[in-house]
């Protein structure tokens, strides 16, 4: 008879045998699953994490938007530049159809494209004239692309286009403003598709729609400035005092 913890060795037995061929009582481990406070503590710590982490991607998303936009506008400012060397020092807009350029279209609001079209040959692709923050234009754009051919001669709208382009001429000083994300207000109002005329006593800014109430504006010397509302408004008070003018028009898709 064996009593627990206890070996009993038979007569005749050798003990060390009886040691080796005993089986080891069975051990049971059991893991401890978490509790639901210690779910609830990680749930917490995640949601903090990302608390944290979106806004700083966000942050960063609209940063290399911007970049990207300042970068469009330098090719079109490189453009326009082009266009007016083999054009004897003329925009598009002040050059007649007959001479490749987009005088006639002027006064038509919804063909503004057309002054686009004119400077095709300079742009390498319509989405150069496409601002990346410009989203509900850039997703449009980008479902026309997935069909073969996208290239100006199908640009026939301004919907593909984010920024305004202003009727200067080309001996315009270095500071003038030549163009600009399409994002105008004027006196504290969202401008709408069209010719924009400005004068001494116009207040204008940027919507929050693209740039978080800022923008990117072309210079006549083709360089491109990041600007804030206020200096917005600077700039154009400069280009008046620059060119002695009172008045400026520019062409918003």
């Amino acid at each position: 008879m064996c009593q627990q913890g206890i070996t009993v060795v038979q007569e005749g037995e050798n003990p060390a045998t009886r040691m080796k061929t005993q089986r080891p009582l069975a051990t049971h481990s059991r893991s401890r699953g978490l509790t639901l406070i210690e779910v609830l503590v990680i749930v917490a710590v995640l949601l903090v994490l990302s608390a944290m982490l979106l806004p700083a991607l966000a942050k960063a998303k609209a940063m290399s938007r911007r970049i990207a936009c300042v970068n469009n506008e330098k090719n079109i400012g490189l453009g326009l530049r082009v266009f007016a060397t083999d054009n004897n020092e003329h925009f598009p807009w002040t050059l007649g159809t007959t001479n490749g350029g987009s005088r006639e279209w002027i006064a038509d609001d919804t063909q503004i494209w057309r002054h686009w079209a004119a400077v095709s040959n300079e742009l390498s692709t319509p989405l150069i004239a496409l601002c990346p923050a410009d989203t509900e234009r850039w997703h449009r754009t980008q479902q026309a692309s997935k069909a073969p051919g996208l290239a100006w001669a199908r640009i026939t709208n301004t919907e593909h286009i984010s920024y305004f382009l202003s009727l200067l001429a080309t001996n315009s000083p270095a500071e003038a403003i030549l163009g600009g994300d399409r994002n105008v207000t004027t006196n504290g109002i969202a401008t709408g598709r069209g010719r924009l005329r400005l004068g001494t006593n116009s207040t204008v800014g940027f919507t929050a729609d693209l740039h978080d109430s800022a923008g990117n504006v072309l210079l006549g010397d083709g360089s491109v400035q990041q600007t804030t509302s206020t200096d917005f408004q600077k700039a154009l008070l400069d280009m008046f005092s620059s060119q002695q003018s009172t008045n400026a028009t520019w062409l918003i898709p």
